[in-house]
C-alpha cells in the first residue's frame, strides 16, 4: 500500500526540524495517530525521492511525485537516457512500444512523452503498483513477459523494448562462475528469448556496457557525464555509435562510425604538446582511431584512450590537457613536489591507484594530473594541466 502524499509532506516537514532523525520522526507521527508502517513507507519515499533528485539532477516536474522501489531506482534509466531510447524508436517509424520489463516506469514514461503508444509489462505486483501510479492512464500488464501472447501486437508498427534484469547469485545451478551480467542466458528474460522475438519484431535492448550484440545489430554505446552506462542495441538498423549525454546541459552528442581508417606511428609525447582524454563511449565503441583521424591527432597508450597533438583542436569528444613533463613513474614524487595536488589517471596502464597515490604523496586536484600511459617498457608518466 502506497503512503499518501499528505503523509509524505508531513514527514518532509518533520525531517526538516532542527535535530530531527528518523526515530524521532516516527515517534512524533505515531503520536499524531499515523500507523507505524505507513510512516516508515512515507519516510522511505522521502529518501528515495531525494536520491532520484540527486542521481537524475531533477526536482519537481513530472517525476517529483513518483513512487520508487530501492532496486527499481538503481536499475531505472536516467530520464535523458530514456529519452534517447524513445528517440531511436520513434525515428524507426514505429508507433507503439511494448516495454517488457517496465519496472518503476522510467523508459515507459519517455516513450509516452515521445508520443508512442505504450504498453508497460511488469511481473512483480508490488512494483506494478508503483508503476501504475507513475504512469497514470497507461496500459499496464502484471505478467511474466516470457508468457505473454505477442500476436496481439502488429509487428509492422510495434517495437519491443527490454531491459533484462542482470541481478542474481554469483554461481549458476551448474556451478558456473560467470557473473549474471556477463552471461546473457542468465538474464531475465534471457537473450535467447529476445532473439526469438527479433525474428518477428524490431527489438530494442538496454544491456550492460560490455555486452556484445548479435551480428548486424546497431550499437549505441552510451555515456552519461563521462561514464559509460549501457550498450543500447537494436535489430532495426545497423552501425556503431558513441552517444555522449551531459546531464547539466542536457546535450546529446552522437558520433557514428565511418569506414575511413588511417595508420599511425607511435608519436612520442613531448612537453608543450596536448593530450586529449576521449569520452569512454568512444573508446568502448572502438572509434578512437576515427576521431584521431578526423582531428589530426595520434592515439597513444595501449587502449587508445588518449590522443596526442602538437596544437590544440576544438572537439566536444574529449577533455584537453597541456603537457608539462614526461618522466618514468618512479620519479613521480620528485616531479610533482611543487604542486598543491594532482589527479591520477591510470586506466590505460596497470598501476594500482592506491599504490600510486602513496608514491606521489599528494592529495587529489582538479587542475593538475599525472597520466599513466602504456605499461612495462612502454610506460610513461605525463604531467598535464587541464585546459578545458
Amino acid at each position: 500500500m502506497l503512503p499518501s502524499e499528505e503523509l509524505i509532506s508531513v514527514a518532509v516537514a518533520a525531517l526538516a526540524q532542527p535535530g530531527a532523525n528518523e526515530l524521532a520522526v516516527v515517534s512524533a507521527l505515531r503520536s499524531q495517530g499515523h500507523e507505524v508502517d505507513a510512516v516508515r513507507r512515507a519516510l522511505e519515499q522521502v529518501e528515495l525521492r531525494g536520491r532520484a533528485a540527486v542521481a537524475w539532477k531533477t526536482s519537481g516536474g513530472e517525476r517529483g511525485n513518483w513512487f520508487y522501489a530501492r532496486n527499481g531506482l538503481e536499475a531505472a534509466s536516467h530520464p535523458l537516457v530514456a529519452a534517447f531510447h524513445a528517440d531511436v524508436i520513434a525515428q524507426s517509424g514505429l508507433t507503439r512500444v511494448v516495454d517488457l520489463t517496465a519496472g518503476i516506469g522510467s523508459d515507459s514514461a519517455a516513450f509516452k512523452s515521445a508520443g508512442l503508444e505504450t504498453t508497460a509489462i511488469e511481473q512483480n505486483p508490488d512494483t506494478a503498483q508503483l508503476l501504475a501510479h507513475n504512469l497514470s492512464g497507461a496500459h499496464i500488464l502484471i505478467h511474466d513477459c516470457t508468457d505473454v501472447d505477442f500476436t496481439q501486437w502488429d509487428s509492422r508498427e510495434s517495437a519491443i523494448f527490454v531491459d533484462p534484469s542482470r541481478r542474481g547469485a554469483s554461481r549458476s545451478i551448474d556451478g558456473a562462475r560467470a557473473l549474471p551480467e556477463r552471461d546473457p542466458e542468465r538474464w531475465s528474460p534471457p537473450m535467447s528469448f529476445v532473439n526469438e522475438l527479433a525474428n518477428n519484431f524490431c527489438v530494442f535492448v538496454k544491456a550492460a556496457p560490455a555486452f556484445s550484440p548479435p551480428q548486424n545489430w546497431a550499437q549505441f554505446v552510451i555515456s552519461l557525464d563521462g561514464n559509460v552506462v549501457e550498450m543500447f542495441t537494436t535489430n532495426s538498423v545497423t552501425g556503431k555509435n558513441a552517444v555522449m549525454i551531459n546531464s547539466e546541459t542536457q546535450a546529446v552528442n552522437i558520433l557514428s562510425q565511418s569506414h575511413n581508417s588511417r595508420n599511425y606511428l607511435d608519436d612520442e609525447i613531448t612537453v608543450g604538446g596536448f593530450l586529449y582524454e576521449l569520452d569512454p563511449a568512444i573508446t568502448r565503441a572502438g572509434m578512437a582511431q576515427q576521431v584521431a583521424g578526423e582531428l589530426g591527432l595520434t592515439p597513444v597508450g595501449e587502449k587508445n584512450m588518449w590522443l596526442f597533438g602538437v596544437w590544440t583542436t576544438v572537439t566536444g569528444h574529449a577533455r584537453l590537457y597541456k603537457v608539462f613533463d614526461v618522466f618514468p613513474v618512479k620519479e613521480i614524487k620528485k616531479r610533482v613536489k611543487h604542486l598543491p595536488g594532482i589527479a591520477l589517471k591510470t586506466k590505460d596502464g596497470r598501476r594500482e591507484l592506491k599504490e600510486l597515490r602513496k608514491s606521489c604523496a599528494k592529495p587529489d586536484n582538479n587542475e593538475w594530473a599525472v597520466v599513466i600511459v602504456g605499461s612495462g617498457a612502454n610506460e610513461q608518466a605525463v604531467l598535464v594541466h587541464r585546459e578545458r
